[in-house]
């Protein structure tokens, strides 16, 4: 279980806010190829925050037909770091581009960018979110898997955004502040 079992006592607090959200077992059931598809051990929390509710930055959407240097040109002028590509001819989810992978795949090789398709520098068919999924189990499907971008799916199978693992770690340290406060100072639980 790995990392989930580091925060497992922290993350899984009551949250009696507005913000609390109510797993649904069904989304968890019926996720898309590249979500998530690890069983939980226990049951869903009811307060268990959502992917949506971590309010994933809207998408940056190009095809999948775009050279490099259009994708590059659109993510600078929209100062972003990570897009999705989308298949034209089926309208479905193709790939994610990050500047790493283009770092890595383009820039390091000496592709030129203004000539070379996305695709490749593109990560094709990414592993995916749903807004419904936990987003601590968003958070452990990055760190396993070194991602620092995740595209997140409606119900639909549509891109609503993209999560950055910021958000997820902001999320977690914040829950992990509000147990140590709740259950005093750990100096004071050492010593009474």
């Amino acid at each position: 279980e790995g990392w989930r079992s580091i925060f497992s006592s922290s993350l899984e607090l009551d949250d009696l806010s507005e913000t609390a959200s109510h797993a649904s077992e069904k989304s968890r059931r019926s996720h898309t190829s590249g979500s998530i598809f690890r069983k939980r051990s226990k049951e869903p929390l009811a307060n268990e925050k959502s992917v949506s509710k971590l309010r994933p930055k809207k998408a940056l959407i190009s095809s999948s037909e775009e050279t490099v240097l259009g994708v590059v040109q659109m993510l600078s002028t929209n100062r972003g770091d990570a897009a999705v590509l989308v298949d034209t001819s089926t309208g479905r989810l193709a790939g994610i581009i990050t500047d790493t992978d283009v770092t890595r795949r383009v820039l390091s090789k000496e592709v030129d960018p203004s000539s070379a398709p996305i695709s490749v520098a593109m990560t094709a068919n990414p592993k995916c979110v749903q807004a419904e999924d936990s987003a601590t189990d968003a958070l452990v499907m990055m760190v396993e898997n070194h991602f620092r971008h995740i595209p997140v799916l409606g119900s639909h199978g549509n891109v609503v955004g993209i999560l950055d693992i910021a958000k997820c770690l902001n999320d977690a340290i914040a829950k992990l502040e509000r147990s140590v406060s709740s259950k005093g100072s750990v100096a004071e639980d050492l010593v009474t």
